[in-house]
């Protein structure tokens, strides 16, 4: 006679021996044939590639081989970390392609991908294949635009110890102050997507320090995230007419922001997430010691309430190249995005008003025609006090994309920001900095802007020593500014520049993305202009 423990163990076990994981009859690793068939993950198999590939004879170069041994290769356990898979659960292809985009966007990795090898016995082999960049960055960096220069000396490591952790030590100068800063990032330094973001400033006009602690929502399916932020910085910020620095104000920030969201996680291709936090907002401004910079200054807040806010998702990815990037995959969101918050602050809970506030972002994109993309996003907030509406801004940024050629883009963008009633310290600035690169940096100023800027991009074949892929564009901007401007100075109407600039494409270094060089000339008779603007930057993106 069998055991009663016996058969109770059978009966528990009679599901899985019923079940029984399969390979698709014809062996085929298509991905929707392996979930059809019923297929789990077996074995995960990283091919971690170096910053340069000695196979090829054009990288197999005493320098390179030397780069390669003087970089710490990534490690699998760090590799690990980002994956939303792992070996006994069932294979979903979408969890793999979006487990490539975690590690796409990471600053220690250029490539990534995941892909099913085999399947043996109901069992996939699952190959996730990373290059590396060259993550260390002992070095001056240095840019150029709207008449003004900054330099920078950093010691910088985004991959310590193949940790995947951040660790920058830098000294910067530019038009507005000079800083030493140090910074210590790691998304998973507490456990699994528990990270920490650890900074300490000392700038030429004040100091500051940022402490974050958090468990985000960095999946689609995630149902539970968490987070607190503390956020302190002494600085000193500018009026400016023209682009000449004509006055100044000290401002005082101290933020802290802690918060935790609960989510339903991917439904039938949608997310749904809901959060509620507690924000403590201080803004304290100063007039400028310098009595010659003295001018209007701010008027302090202190924001200090509970809030709620939603965010949804709508999981529509594509993988594009040669858009925004020279020959690099880029993870492009077109499904619909939408997130806001609302806020209430209380002078009971120790703020000096009563207010609502709201803020918000949207973004969504379109692919029409012979294969045209439209990308939009957009931004909004706005305070509710004493039953008028106060710092209302709306702004967007529509991006549309045509190919022209098997390496020729079309780009345009249209950018503009609404403003009513702003904050003082929010004013709205035009020129080098913001997309005219004609022009010295914040050369126009008011409440409202609008942007038209227009590109015909090309991309090369051209690798010079391996490092670079070579672009370059002709492109025309066109903007002006609307309502007062913080000085009451007059506003010089419609400004426009063309132009022609070299792209160059870091593919080795977590650093400088994109190195922009462009000459723009304004097409204005002001005499306070120069015949050519020389813009040098490195920036993330074409």
């Amino acid at each position: 006679m069998v055991p009663r423990s016996l058969c109770l163990l059978l009966l528990a076990c009679a599901p899985a021996v019923a079940w029984a994981a399969e390979c698709p009859a014809d062996r085929s690793l298509d991905p929707a044939a392996l979930e059809a068939s019923g297929a789990v993950i077996g074995e995960l198999r990283f091919l971690r590639r170096n910053v340069f590939d000695t196979e090829l004879p054009e990288e197999n170069k005493a320098l390179f081989r030397a780069a390669n041994r003087l970089h710490r290769l990534t490690r699998e356990s760090t590799l690990r970390k980002p994956l939303l898979i792992e070996e006994g659960q069932p294979y979903q292809h979408r969890l793999l392609q979006e487990s490539a985009r975690l590690l796409r966007a990471t600053e220690y990795l250029r490539e990534a991908e995941l892909r099913p090898v085999a399947c043996v016995d109901g069992r996939v082999a699952v190959e996730v294949e990373t290059r590396d960049v060259w993550s260390l960055n002992p070095g001056i960096a240095g840019s150029r635009r709207g008449g003004e220069s900054s330099f920078g000396i950093d010691l910088e490591e985004s991959n310590l110890a193949g940790r995947g952790a951040l660790l920058r030590l830098s000294r910067r100068g530019d038009a507005d102050r000079n800083s030493t800063a140090l910074r210590y990032r790691n998304e998973h330094e507490l456990g699994r997507w528990r990270g920490i973001d650890v900074a300490f400033e000392d700038n030429s006009d004040g100091r500051g320090y940022l402490l974050g602690v958090e468990q985000p929502f960095y999946a689609l399916d995630v149902r539970e995230a968490w987070g607190l932020r503390v956020d302190h910085l002494t600085l000193v910020e500018s009026f400016y007419e023209l682009g000449e620095e004509v006055s100044e104000y000290r401002q005082r920030n101290r933020d802290l922001d802690v918060w935790w969201g609960r989510s339903a996680g991917l439904r039938e291709g949608r997310v749904l997430r809901w959060s509620v936090g507690l924000r403590d907002q201080q803004r304290e401004f100063l007039p400028a010691r310098d009595p010659a910079l003295l001018g209007p200054v701010p008027e302090d807040r202190h924001l200090t309430g509970p809030w709620v806010g939603m965010e949804y998702i709508r999981d529509q990815w594509e993988v594009l190249r040669n858009y925004d990037q020279i020959d690099i995959s880029e993870d492009a969101l077109l499904g619909t995005r939408f997130s806001a918050r609302l806020g209430r602050a209380a002078e009971a809970l120790g703020g000096d008003r009563d207010a609502w506030w709201l803020e918000g972002e949207a973004s969504r994109g379109w692919r029409f025609g012979g294969g045209d993309l439209l990308r939009f996003a957009s931004q909004f907030e706005l305070r509710e006090e004493d039953g008028e509406t106060r710092n209302l801004s709306v702004a967007g940024d529509l991006r549309y994309y045509r190919q022209t050629g098997p390496r020729r883009l079309f780009f345009a963008e249209l950018e503009a920001q609404y403003g009513h009633k702003l904050d003082l310290d929010n004013r709205i600035y035009l020129g080098g900095d913001t997309g005219l690169r004609g022009y010295p940096l914040r050369w126009a100023g008011g409440e409202s802007y609008a942007r038209l800027s227009v590109e015909q991009r090309y991309f090369t074949d051209w690798y010079p020593w391996r490092l670079f892929r070579v672009g370059g564009a002709v492109f025309a901007d066109v903007g002006r500014v609307w309502g007062s401007d913080p000085l009451d100075r007059p506003n010089p109407g419609r400004l426009a520049n063309v132009g022609v600039g070299l792209r160059l494409s870091n593919t080795r270094s977590a650093f400088a993305r994109v190195i922009h060089i462009d000459l723009a000339v304004p097409i204005d008779s002001d005499p306070r202009l120069e015949n050519v603007e020389l813009v040098l930057e490195a920036r993330r993106a074409f």
